[in-house]
């Protein structure tokens, strides 16, 4: 069975239909949805769509979707998931997800009613290496673990920035631990299970910006080992560092 699917928001999006055009025994690309009509043209004349829509609302009322995804701003996610839900349709959403836990909650409750289900983008977690890590961790063969830490260092600057929402809480809704090293933390829970605690140091350092672009956090896992995560825009070499401390099993 095919999947019909909308793409909603078509920077990031782009790459979003390299993957469904990859795989057409699975997708159809049924329909694109953009604010800037000459994007939309190009790009739905390299992929052969021929539903193109400037309004959200007209793309689920005309359309009959199993996935929409969304590759819109933070600050826009939360509304287009509830609306992609009430209306019957699977969502596909790029991170952040949301700004907060509250409005995860409040999404779960719309995702439950609904019969549907939000799909988040955590794209790491299927990298070969880390379902290897997963794998020995999961069957015991890793050990206990003592200490893990992460390391994000990579690089923004001005022009980056000229993008009118980010920089800004109120459209990017965080920096550099919400838009670019949460697929690096996410891996923390990913292996190591729930989280404790956090405490954090922010700062605003390499940029003009709103949000912070270098973090310094300590974190206690539920099982009682520690981590360190790391993060900084400021990067002259872009590098991602996951290191974990276990004992061995004997």
């Amino acid at each position: 069975m095919r999947l019909r699917v909308a793409v909603v928001g078509l920077g990031i999006g782009s790459e979003h239909l390299q993957g469904y055009a990859a795989r057409p025994d699975l997708f159809e690309i049924a329909a694109l949805c953009d604010l800037d009509p000459a994007r939309m043209a190009d790009t739905a004349a390299k992929y052969g769509v021929a539903s193109q829509y400037a309004s959200y609302s007209e793309l689920l009322a005309e359309e009959k979707l199993d996935v929409v995804d969304i590759c819109t701003p933070p600050s826009t996610h939360f509304e287009l998931i509830s609306q992609g839900l009430r209306a019957g349709v699977n969502v596909v959403c790029e991170k952040p997800l949301v700004g907060s836990l509250a409005d995860v909650d409040r999404l779960a409750v719309i995702e439950k009613a609904s019969g549907k289900r939000i799909i988040p983008i955590f794209q790491y977690r299927f990298g070969n290496g880390l379902q290897r890590l997963k794998m020995l961790v999961d069957t015991g063969v890793a050990g206990e673990a003592f200490l893990t830490t992460i390391e994000t260092s990579w690089q923004r600057n001005a022009d980056y920035y000229a993008v009118p929402w980010r920089g800004k809480w109120a459209t990017e809704l965080g920096g550099v631990c919400l838009s670019q090293a949460i697929h690096s933390h996410d891996m923390l829970s990913y292996i190591n299970g729930p989280i404790a605690s956090v405490s954090a140091r922010l700062r605003t350092r390499v940029n003009p910006i709103e949000v912070e672009d270098c973090a310094a956090i300590a974190v206690e896992m539920a099982d009682g080992s520690l981590a360190t995560l790391s993060a900084t825009l400021g990067s002259a070499v872009q590098i991602s560092r996951l290191r974990k401390t276990k004992r061995n099993r004997e």
